[in-house]
């Protein structure tokens, strides 16, 4: 019988994230059931990112790599992660305290689930346009939004990771592999993520690009075909 991941690994990816890097790496580590390992990757930052989280938090693992996007980012934290289950939260994003433990007492309850998602509700600062698409969504389960998510790493591993070239939607095109190779994706209600929205959300921009998200379609569709 398949049993639920005993290890947990966060993978952080920042890009120019000295405004809010602290404040989520603290929510992280607040957490009532603490992961086991914190991996950063720092994904080519112009500003003291690295240094903030070297000075501010010594028990993470920090990776540096040339600026590659967000999914090469979490791939290189993938790689390097040595535990059963994987979750990712970005640099400007929060976690409630009660996350890892919503989310992996339901996996033991479920252990045949290769992956497990909540749902997610939104921090806007003051200054930031609303997209109401992510409005309509807000607090219902967001499988399509990685951050959401645990998974087990060899089912990430068995996927071939994340795939995308910041086009923002590298979210969709995985939630789509995952169901085409049949994961079994358990969701529960709880909110799992604080997506903050700011000015600089490069996946919200991104996002925006139409173009991007029909050729993922497209691609998901021919797969099915072939």
């Amino acid at each position: 019988m398949t049993a639920a991941p005993a290890s947990l690994t966060v993978i952080v990816p920042i890009l120019n994230g000295t405004s809010f890097v602290s404040e989520t790496l603290r929510s992280v580590k607040s957490q009532t059931l603490p992961a086991d390992e914190i991996v950063v990757v720092d994904d080519g930052s112009s500003d003291e990112s690295a240094d903030i989280v070297r000075r501010e938090h010594p028990d993470a693992v920090l990776i540096r790599q040339p600026g590659a996007g967000a999914a090469a980012a979490r791939n290189a934290g993938a790689r390097r992660a040595r535990c059963e289950a994987l979750a990712f939260v970005d640099h400007d994003d929060v976690w409630l305290p009660e996350r890892n433990a919503a989310l992996l007492h339901a996996w033991s309850a479920n252990p045949e689930a290769d992956a497990i998602c909540g749902a997610f509700r939104l921090l806007g600062e003051p200054w930031a346009s609303d997209d109401e698409r992510l409005s309509r969504a807000e607090g219902g389960q967001a499988p399509f939004l990685v951050r959401t998510l645990l998974i087990r790493r060899s089912c990430w591993i068995a996927l071939g990771g994340m795939r995308g070239e910041g086009d923002g939607v590298e979210d969709l095109d995985l939630y789509l592999r995952l169901t085409e190779a049949g994961a079994n994706i358990l969701r529960i209600d709880a909110a799992t993520l604080i997506y903050r929205t700011h000015g600089a959300n490069q996946s919200l921009a991104a996002v925006r690009h139409s173009g991007a998200l029909l050729s993922t379609l497209r691609a998901a569709v021919l797969r099915r075909r072939a």
